[in-house]
């Protein structure tokens, strides 16, 4: 369906539930969607959801939307999952499995995949032989999917981000949403090659460069009635750190606070709001 999420077009819900795992998942908006779903009899979010509203930990697949993509002819920018996540524990690869068929099948699509379980995506492109019984070819990524990970604070992104740029990914992005704390991602945004251009002390390891680094930023500060502070020089660090590195960055919303009142900002102005272009990063 389309999207009011400024940095994606279309979301796409082939699989849906969740359970909290960090400080950012404390407001969750999923959460609350699939609590009015649940009511309103839609598909699967009974069993998703408990009789409070709340995540059940249990996920399901809703195979009626699998296939979506599929009919959806003009070329999109599409966020997976958007009301749980994909790589939850209780998804079982098979599962995964059919989603990235469909995936590698609409190759005029970009799929965004998005997880707060990078070390599960891990074990997932790990067992290569499920992925290489989908795209029949031994070449991996595939181009036309990115995955990233979500880092509210910086205990989030030094444990999430390193695990995710050793998977293999077309692009590989962090959503830094909710901003919840000043932090820093510079060292995710340079190459080692780059790291050294700039410190001659740093030379060339025998096995040479690890020249992966993150291709795109998302930064958000919360939304909602019971948003918390996010300070606006907190993007502007990121936002630094991203010109620096020539990493796209798009600043999706921040906060003004006036006389003790947060009020929401969207896509505000003197703030990125940029792409990564299509070029592929093995």
């Amino acid at each position: 369906m389309m999207s009011k999420i400024p940095w994606t077009e279309l979301t796409w819900n082939p699989i849906i539930g969740c359970s909290k795992v960090s400080a950012g998942c404390a407001n969750c908006y999923a959460e609350k969607m699939a609590r009015r779903l649940a009511a309103m009899g839609m598909e699967g979010y009974c069993y998703a959801t408990t009789e409070d509203g709340k995540w059940s930990g249990k996920c399901t697949p809703r195979w009626s939307a699998l296939e979506k993509p599929l009919r959806w002819k003009k070329p999109r920018m599409i966020f997976v999952c958007s009301m749980g996540d994909l790589f939850h524990e209780s998804v079982p690869f098979e599962w995964i499995d059919e989603v990235f068929k469909v995936m590698v099948k609409c190759k005029h699509h970009t799929f965004q995949v998005l997880t707060k379980r990078p070390e599960r995506m891990k074990e997932y492109f790990t067992h290569l032989k499920y992925f290489l019984q989908i795209v029949g070819t031994s070449k991996l990524p595939a181009a036309n999917v990115w995955l990233g990970v979500t880092a509210e604070n910086q205990a989030m992104a030094d444990e999430r981000i390193p695990i995710l740029l050793e998977i293999p990914a077309a692009k590989r992005f962090v959503s830094v949403e909710p901003m919840l704390e000043d932090m820093y991602i510079g060292r995710y945004l340079l190459t080692d090659r780059e790291k050294a251009s700039h410190d001659t002390q740093i030379i060339e390891p025998a096995g040479g460069f690890n020249d992966k680094k993150l291709d795109w930023v998302i930064v958000g500060a919360e939304s909602g009635a019971n948003r918390r502070e996010c300070k606006p020089e907190w993007a502007e660090r990121i936002v630094g750190d991203c010109a620096y590195g020539n990493v796209p960055c798009f600043v999706k919303q921040l906060h003004s606070i006036h006389n003790g009142k947060t009020t929401l900002i969207k896509m505000p102005v003197g703030f990125p709001q940029e792409f990564p272009d299509q070029k592929e990063r093995i």
